[in-house]
Formats: C-alpha cells, structure tokens, sequence
C-alpha cells in the first residue's frame, strides 16, 4: 500500500475567531463550575470555595468538598460523555438527529433499570449494569431493523423513535404493576437528577467515562475516516464496519453509563454537537470543544434547575428537556426547509 493511504488525515490550523471562541468556551465551563460550587443554600464567594478546597476540616468544607463538588463533577463529566456520544452518533448515521436520546438508547438503558428495579433488585451495582447493558440491547435492535436497507441516517432515526416509543410504553406499564415505592423511586431517577450524587454516586462513573473518552481520543481518525465516506474511507486504510461498531460501543457505553448514574438526560447529546460545530469545524479540536459544550450544557442547566425556581429543585433532566423541546423543533424546522 503506498504512503498515502497510510497518512494522517491533515485539518487547517484553527482560525483565530475559533481560538478565541474556544477560549471563551473554557471560561463559561469554568465560571459555571465555580457557580455550582458557590451558589445554594448557603452562598459562598469563588474565593471562599477556592480555600474551602485546600481545607482538611470544617463546615464549608463539608459543603463545598462533600456535597457540592461531586455534583459539579458529575454535570461536567456527565455532559461531556453525552456529548461526544451524541457527535459519534450523528456522524455514522450522517443525520443531525442521530442522537443516543432520539433513537431510543436512553430510553433502553431506562428499560433495563426498571427490570432490575421493578422485579425486587435494589443494588445500585445491579440497576447500574442493567441499564448499560438496555442502552447495548436497543442499540443492537435499532441495527438489526436498519441493517441492509437503504438511507441509514433517516432510516436509523425513524426505526429508533419507534422504537423508543414502545419502550417508553413498556417502561409506563412496569411503574404502574410496581409497589408503590418502587414505582416512586424509579419515576425520580427516571426524570434525570443530580440531586443527591455524592462521591459514592459519582466516582466510578467518573472513572469509567473518563476512560472512554480516552478511548474516543484515540479512535478520533475513524470517525473522520467516516466523515469523508465508506469509499473514501476504506481507500485510505481503514476498515469502515469494525471502525463503526467500535465507535458505537463507546458511544452506547458513555450513554449507558451516565443513564446508570443519573438516569435519562435529553438534549445534551443532540444539540452539544451542532453547537460546537460553530465554534470549531470538523478538524482535530472538534472533539474537545464537543465535549466541552456538553459540559457547559449539563452544568448551566443544573445550575438553573437548582436556583431558576427560589424553594424548589428542579431535576436536571427537566430542564434539559424543556430545552431539548425548543432546539428540536427549531433543527426539525431547519432541517426541512433546507431540503425542500
């Protein structure tokens, strides 16, 4: 094989508007993180959590290290998962609603949990696992009602609403056979909250995205491979199908895990990575501000379901939600006029 199927694939160095957004980019993550470190019952100034950091004991420290950060975390790592799940989704199935949540993944991986939550199990091991592995099943049944048919984008979205329906009806139909508190327990988690994530909840989650996300890294050149198209593709070396059904492993999996955290959270994963195609276009820092968009995303609207309503928590699944409504009605539109 000569070189130069072999080589690298080259993007323009980033302009200086994509620097600058980029930066600003970092700045809101950073702002927003100290705000959900700062902003609560009580109110603390970035200085006063900044020290609050370094302390080994104290009531603020408890606030700020033991309640608060493990959530900020969460929002953060959590949203960036969802993100760059959601960018690998829209870029094998070439549709901008490609999502994990529009085609039934979130859903399956909710599905899993409630049979283990509905059917007596209670470990948080258990219901975690269950819904990484209902976020894997539905994945392989949305590929097995696409697979050897024509359109795959239109197609794959179109087969996995349908299917996110019937799972959504059958997930309605387990929390109404449920005991009560069961079916109370499971609506809570199923809305989406970060309300309660302490260390317990949030480290090995944490670790786990963290470690996919590496691995998104390093298999960053498939999905331009994929980008450019399977012919394309497959004259510069690479081996397109096991390429595909690598990336989506670790797409259901960032999806799956996060689900198994916190339960379903829509919107992240469908708007993160329009929104971080303004900033940067496809190039080697595509990723990176996909990611960070995400992060901004799930920790602004966590932010807002804590304090947008004085007296009351909203679960952040709400919010993004509510959000999701907006910005997939106005893609839908878009995306209709520009066809006809």
């Amino acid at each position: 094989m000569s070189a130069a199927p072999r080589a690298e694939i080259r993007h323009r160095p980033l302009s200086r508007r994509a620097r600058g957004a980029m930066a600003i980019l970092v700045a809101v993550l950073v702002a927003s993180f100290l705000a959900s470190l700062s902003i609560g019952d009580t109110v603390l100034s970035p200085i006063r959590v900044i020290q609050a950091l370094f302390e080994t004991q104290g009531g603020i420290r408890m606030v700020v290290v033991d309640w608060r950060l493990p959530r900020a975390l969460a929002a953060v790592f959590f949203g960036a998962a969802l993100a760059l799940a959601g960018t690998v989704f829209q870029t094998i199935t070439r549709n901008p609603l490609g999502s994990p949540d529009v085609i039934g993944l979130t859903t399956g991986a909710y599905t899993g949990a409630l049979i283990v939550m509905t059917t007596g199990g209670s470990s948080g091991v258990a219901v975690a696992i269950a819904a990484v592995l209902g976020g894997f099943a539905t994945a392989a049944l949305v590929a097995a009602l696409v697979a050897g048919r024509g359109a795959l984008g239109y197609r794959i979205v179109i087969v996995g609403i349908g299917v996110s329906a019937i799972l959504a009806a059958l997930n309605a139909w387990m929390l109404l056979r449920a005991r009560l508190e069961v079916a109370i327990s499971a609506a809570i988690w199923g809305a989406g909250s970060l309300n309660g994530v302490g260390w317990a909840q949030a480290a090995v989650p944490i670790i786990v995205v963290t470690a996919l996300m590496v691995l998104l890294g390093f298999a960053r050149r498939g999905l331009w491979l994929i980008e450019l198209g399977d012919d394309i593709g497959t004259s510069l070396g690479g081996r397109m199908n096991l390429t595909k059904v690598g990336l989506i492993a670790i797409a259901v999996g960032l999806c799956g895990v996060v689900t198994a955290a916190i339960g379903p959270i829509a919107f992240v994963a469908l708007a993160a990575p329009h929104l971080a195609k303004l900033i940067v276009k496809n190039g080697p820092l595509h990723l990176v501000a996909t990611a960070l968009t995400g992060a901004v995303l799930l920790s602004l609207a966590d932010i807002i379901g804590q304090n947008g309503i004085p007296g009351r928590a909203l679960p952040v699944g709400v919010v993004t939600l509510v959000l999701g409504g907006v910005y997939l009605i106005f893609l839908v539109v878009r995306t209709a006029r520009r066809r006809f």
